[in-house]
């Protein structure tokens, strides 16, 4: 009995041991505080699954995890384990819309819950996109390689935040913006590395999946370089022709003819007594010929040192043309096709009908086809071969097709086609005198400007492919470069550049008419005179097309002959 009584004392003894020690070392578990109110959208989509956070900490110090109560009947699984006051991310997608509470409460790992947060209020609407964005705002002209800022804005039907995007038209489309309030600007740069005119449109989209339609668009014309131009008093409605070393020699209306440098600088300049009246023309062995109007037709060497010079009584406008054996043709005012040797020396001279302002073209065999009224097919030895009778006039240079057809102008309104036969192959009405001198490209197609202020494109076949209208004539010749896009002057103070299909890739504006035919260098530049009074490069973006007659007088050099190189 005693001793039980003393076993009853240490045992009550010990366990009140504990208790005190236990009390004193406060080691009995406490369970979590309360979680964060919990933070993400409080608008949402239904359906679209949303992020939602919340912290929690432990007065004990301990790992805690939360849940969340959606407040839809559905709670959330429990999250991991985390570090007292981190920061737990739970997801959720509602269902159903309308308007949701949402709630967190925290565990410890001892599962000592808390109580529950403060409820997030959540609106769930349905999927719904945001409004199409305003047009984009910005430039309607742009240079080549040159950035420029664009902005947009949207709204959202229900208020939520949206981010932007926009499409280029170059087959490039911008990176979303960052989200962004409804109703809220955003802007963006772009460059556009080739000339063309570019449709510029904006999307928008929300937090979801939710996107808008395209923006109604906004046209951009983008303009090529301004490489440089220089100052010549070229109010001539002459073509430049270039040399292999990329020079450029351009007749000008201060008497000059004047050789620049690929970079706009002069190389040299010779004086004649008055206006120089003809494109010069470049032989193979260096030699420039043209003619000016104090009745004398020049013969230089690549230097620009005077090699010989040929009187005439009698106006020279047209262009001469220059054979494979070295024979030079020149027509005038008076009637006269004259043929002369490459030493100065008259080699024959034949009486045409009418006033020669048309420039000749040689054919491979050497046939010289020029217009006076008519068309007139001369041999190599002076004599007649056939000659062509229409109507009118006949002041453009001839197209020589690869088949061997000539291609010809009229002031009668007529594009003609005829035959290496002389016969007639078919004819096109404009409304107005085709002074321009036509044009063929690598597919056969054939364009020509007309006073009715139109470039025409016609088939092979002579029918209509498709014509572009300016705002003032077109009397300068066009020229096809080897992408296919076709640059041609006009009264109306531009040079403009046309797609193969006929629509405006850009148009540059000068001072004054650019009635002259238009020449494009090795690299791409183009160049070109306006009544202005200067001589304009582009930056272009290919070299002329390899075609049978891509330019005024066939290639660089004017040669006005097939086989004259390009």
């Amino acid at each position: 009995m005693y001793r039980s009584h003393i076993r009853l004392c240490l045992v009550v003894s010990a366990v009140l041991a504990l208790a005190a020690i236990s009390s004193c070392s406060g080691t009995k578990n406490r369970a979590p505080g309360v979680p964060a109110i919990p933070t993400g959208p409080a608008y949402c989509a239904k359906d679209t699954i949303h992020t939602y956070t919340t912290t929690a900490t432990d007065p004990d110090g301990d790992s805690v995890a939360v849940r969340f109560d959606w407040g839809d009947s559905t709670l959330s699984t429990w999250s991991g384990w985390f570090t007292s006051g981190d920061t737990i991310a739970l997801t959720h997608a509602w269902s159903d819309t309308g308007t949701y509470l949402v709630r967190a409460w925290a565990q410890d790992q001892e599962h000592l819950a808390s109580d529950f947060s403060d409820g997030l209020s959540v609106v769930v609407v349905l999927r719904r996109a945001p409004d199409t964005p305003a047009e984009p705002a910005g430039p309607d002209l742009a240079a080549q390689d040159s950035s420029y800022r664009f902005a947009s804005f949207a709204f959202h039907p229900d208020s939520i935040t949206v981010a932007i995007r926009f499409a280029w038209g170059d087959d490039d489309t911008s990176d979303w913006s960052a989200f962004v309030a409804p109703g809220e600007t955003v802007g963006m740069n772009h460059p556009w590395p080739d000339t063309g005119t570019y449709v510029v449109t904006a999307q928008a989209r929300d937090t979801g999946t939710g996107r808008s339609g395209w923006s109604a668009p906004h046209d951009v014309l983008v303009r090529p370089v301004f490489k440089w131009r220089l100052r010549l008093d070229a109010g001539k409605d002459l073509s430049p022709a270039i040399g292999p070393d990329g020079a450029i020699y351009v007749a000008s209306a201060d008497s000059s003819l004047y050789v620049v440098n690929p970079d706009g600088t002069l190389k040299w300049r010779y004086q004649t007594g008055r206006y120089v009246q003809s494109s010069p023309v470049l032989a193979a062995d260096g030699t420039v010929y043209f003619w000016a109007d104090d009745n004398w037709f020049y013969a230089l060497d690549s230097d620009g040192a005077l090699k010989w010079r040929y009187r005439l009584i009698w106006t020279v406008t047209s262009c001469p043309a220059i054979a494979a054996d070295g024979t030079i043709y020149l027509g005038s005012h008076r009637s006269y096709l004259r043929a002369l040797n490459p030493d100065g020396t008259l080699k024959w001279f034949i009486l045409a009908n009418g006033v020669i302002n048309s420039s000749p073209a040689i054919a491979a065999d050497g046939t010289i086809y020029f217009g006076a009224v008519g068309l007139y097919a001369v041999n190599p030895d002076s004599t007649l071969k056939w000659r062509y009778t229409n109507t009118g006039n006949v002041p453009s240079s001839p197209a020589i097709a690869a088949d061997g057809t000539v291609y010809f102008g009229s002031t009668d309104h007529y594009l003609y086609a005829v035959n290496p036969d002389g016969t007639l192959k078919w004819q096109y009405q404009t409304d107005g005198n085709v002074e321009s001198s036509p044009v063929i490209a690598p597919d056969g197609t054939i364009y020509v400007g007309s006073i009715d202020n139109h470039l025409y494109a016609l088939h092979p076949d002579g029918t209509l492919k498709w014509k572009y209208a300016t705002q003032e004539p077109i009397r300068g010749t066009p020229v096809v470069a080897a992408d296919g896009v076709v640059y041609c002057g006009s009264d109306d103070n531009y040079l403009y550049a046309i797609y193969s299909d006929g629509t405006l890739k850009w148009r540059y504006e000068t001072g004054d008419n650019v009635a002259a035919g238009t020449t494009i260098g090795t690299d791409g530049t183009i160049f070109f005179v306006s009544h202005d009074g200067y001589l304009y490069a582009l930056k272009g973006t290919s070299p002329l097309a390899d075609s049978p007659w891509p330019k005024f007088h066939h290639d660089l050099k004017n040669t006005g002959r097939v086989g004259g190189g390009r």
